[in-house]
């Protein structure tokens, strides 16, 4: 029973905070974003830089804006939802299938973000 009314409150939850950026714009300054730590110490761009941008232009449906903050937005923005909705379901008796990858596909998935983060420093 409390694991449904934990599921309940992370369903709400998240509701509140897709509504939050979709109706903040956070390159306005006007709203509360965090802001990235590693780009405040070190002055370079990290992989999520610009995912909080994108993901407020992907919510308005502009695509091209949201690739151009931040390509990963189209990766990870599936993942995390597929493993919010896995967690969340499972008191509900809903299982969504099991994401298999392998360790060569994981390396190649850090491979890749470092190659992302060097490349987007660099132009």
């Amino acid at each position: 029973m409390i694991y449904k009314l934990l599921s309940i409150i992370a369903f709400t939850l998240l509701g509140i905070g897709i509504y939050y950026f979709y109706t903040n714009d956070p390159s306005s300054g006007n709203a509360i974003f965090i802001a990235c730590v590693s780009k405040t110490i070190s002055g370079l761009d990290c992989p999520g830089c610009g995912a909080q941008r994108a993901f407020h232009e992907l919510l308005h449906g502009n695509l091209i804006k949201a690739a151009q903050l931040n390509l990963l937005i189209y990766f990870f923005t599936p993942l995390f939802l597929f493993i919010f909705f896995k967690v969340t379901l499972k008191p509900f008796n809903i299982n969504l299938p099991e994401i298999i990858i392998s360790s060569k596909w994981l390396i190649s998935l850090l491979v890749l973000i470092i190659l992302f983060t060097i490349i987007r420093n660099l132009i």
